[in-house]
């Protein structure tokens, strides 16, 4: 009964350790995140991008994030330069 014992510690042992790697390991296909997406879209706005970057939204991101982030942050940069311009005007007496 002892030798039984043992033989069910191990198998029990191995099969905790081959759920324990499984668990450890990632997606290979996981996507990329909505901050990620944010920072790829305000990089790739100012050009300082990195190629790393660049080479993981081509190869885990969803080309339609990237889109309508690009089409938000253009559409956040002219209400913001609006503003600004409004508001340089006003200051100056010409608004």
């Amino acid at each position: 009964m002892s030798k039984q014992h043992t033989s069910t510690q191990k198998n029990l042992s191995s099969n905790t350790q081959s759920n324990t790697n499984d668990n450890n390991q990632q997606p290979e296909h996981e996507g990329t995140g909505f901050w990620s997406t944010v920072k790829s879209v305000v990089g790739a706005m100012f050009g300082v991008q990195s190629e790393e970057q660049r080479q993981k939204d081509f190869e885990k991101g969803n080309a339609l994030h990237f889109i309508i982030g690009g089409l938000v942050f253009t559409i956040v940069f002219i209400f913001t330069i609006l503003y600004f311009v409004n508001s340089a005007l006003e200051s100056a007496g010409q608004g």
